[in-house]
């Protein structure tokens, strides 16, 4: 090694040796100044921040309820719904039905021909006439005496036949007519006056839309929070920018094990005969839960395969074992033995142990509001 190169070594130590001297006096300098401002110095402080424990901030414990909200698409039904059919084969010979057309209840919406009908009622009517003579005139001989036990009860047989033939009339005759079997509406006939029919031929459908049963399934997680008379707000495409409210009308007995979902049934008022039967259906209803606890996320600590929350209690740390229910806009809802208002940390969790002495370092404020 030459002299030269040995020269520039000691040179470059002289300046570092320089530099680090220079520092160290600045950083004396600053430690005066800071405890000429604070009246303390670095040994204190850190002594001060010994005695107070680990800092932390908290916030305090808050009691909501875990309500939710449920949406689902459903299909709406009249609250009464039926085919009509013919009631019996014959010849059209009168037709009310029109499309969308009301009727009352026992109304006559299609007549068949009835012509043999007819004589079959007035001979039938002819018959329990001449059965009611004869039973009549035996029953007044029979107080004389002169009329044989035998042929009274033959002619009462007859009368009581001669009855029950008129009614048969009567009952074949009433099936010539289609009546309404409630108050409602009527849709589009499939059949003209003048066709022939078969007994059960389907003619027209026929709804009682004076309100709209919307069915959809509900999961069976939520089955405990639904009950009769809870309230629904229902929208449909058919009649745009109006919703609608109803209420729950029935909740199905089983829970289908395909889809573990249960059929819901909400009724919804139409007598402004706005809705119809067969259309789609948004339906939302609010689910009412139980009150529990609510904590910040940051709060929320996952340990030894469990989730705690750390309380501070008496200026230490508690830990306190939770179980989540839900997250909701920035907080967690959880399932402990917390109480409303308790303390909970939100930051310095990680330096935490059960017992540890704690500097709520937003204990002022908090105390403040």
């Amino acid at each position: 090694m030459t002299r030269t190169s040995f020269g520039k070594q000691l040179l470059i130590c002289a300046i570092l040796i320089g530099i680090g001297a220079a520092a160290w006096g600045m950083r004396a300098e600053l430690g005066a100044l800071w405890a000429s401002v604070t009246g303390t110095t670095a040994g204190d402080a850190r002594a001060e921040r010994n005695r107070d424990g680990v800092p932390v901030i908290t916030e305090p414990v808050r009691i909501v309820r875990d309500d939710l909200t449920f949406s689902a698409i459903g299909t709406g039904y009249a609250a009464r719904s039926v085919t009509l059919r013919a009631p019996a084969s014959g010849r059209i010979t009168a037709l009310s039905l029109s499309p969308d057309r009301t009727f009352a209840e026992d109304e006559v919406l299609l007549q068949l021909d009835d012509t043999d009908e007819r004589l079959a009622v007035e001979l039938a009517e002819a018959q329990l006439e001449r059965a009611t003579q004869e039973r009549e005139r035996y029953r007044a001989l029979q107080d004389t005496g002169a009329a044989a036990q035998t042929r009274l009860e033959q002619v009462e047989t007859d009368f009581k036949v001669a009855r029950i033939e008129l009614e048969q009339a009567r009952a074949d005759l009433e099936d010539r007519s289609l009546r309404a079997p409630f108050d409602g509406v009527t849709g589009i006939a499939s059949v003209e006056r003048g066709d022939r029919v078969a007994a059960e031929d389907a003619v027209a459908t026929f709804d009682d839309r004076s309100s709209i049963l919307v069915e959809f399934d509900l999961p069976e997680a939520f089955l405990s929070r639904v009950e009769p008379g809870l309230t629904v707000t229902a929208r449909t495409p058919a009649v745009e920018g109006r919703s609608f409210d109803g209420r729950i009308t029935a909740i199905d007995s089983r829970v289908d094990p395909a889809t573990r979902t249960a059929r819901i049934r909400a009724s919804i008022d139409n007598s402004a005969d706005i809705l119809r039967p067969g259309a789609s259906f948004s339906v939302r209803m609010d689910l009412p839960g139980a009150a529990y606890p609510a904590v910040p996320e940051l709060a929320v600590q996952f340990s030894r395969g469990s989730l705690l929350v750390w309380r501070a209690r008496d200026g230490t740390a508690e830990e306190v074992p939770v179980r989540l229910i839900r997250r909701r806009a920035g907080l967690v809802i959880v399932d402990g033995p917390l109480e409303e208002g308790e303390p909970v940390v939100v930051e310095g969790t990680q330096r935490l142990r059960p017992g540890v002495t704690l500097d709520v370092l937003n204990e002022s404020t908090e105390a403040s509001s």
